[in-house]
């Protein structure tokens, strides 16, 4: 059964030339290591756009958007195995999302923006 589903699309060009202190609030400390390590602002901006998507579209799949309890910078998205985007949390976010459930993520990037969805299923 599907307990949430939320989308968002983020602009690319607002995420171009983002200060080093509105990463680190805004992203987990993984995301943020991965993009000081990019060369290339629009390579950083389709990253950065792409992720906070993810972001987004997890606040808008638990019904709350960013609260106490779903915070940005405690939803880390990582490329699995095969290259699929996971999404890891931690903090109070991972605290108070609904038990044995699995999150799907799909994202998709084409200018001028990042497109995220995600599904959170009751197992």
């Amino acid at each position: 059964m599907i307990l949430g589903l939320g989308i968002d699309s983020t602009s690319i060009e607002r995420c171009l030339n983002k200060e080093e202190h509105f990463v680190r609030k805004y992203f987990h400390s993984d995301e943020y290591k991965t993009w000081s390590t990019l060369s290339g602002s629009e390579i950083k901006a389709q990253f950065l756009s792409s992720r906070f998507a993810v972001k987004e579209a997890y606040a808008k799949a638990r019904g709350t958007g960013f609260c106490e309890n779903v915070v940005p910078s405690e939803i880390n998205t990582v490329s699995g195995s095969n290259g699929k985007p996971e999404i890891q949390l931690c903090g109070r976010t991972l605290q108070t999302h609904p038990q044995n459930t699995k999150i799907h993520v799909s994202i998709t990037h084409e200018k001028p923006l990042s497109t995220a969805i995600v599904i959170i299923e009751e197992l």
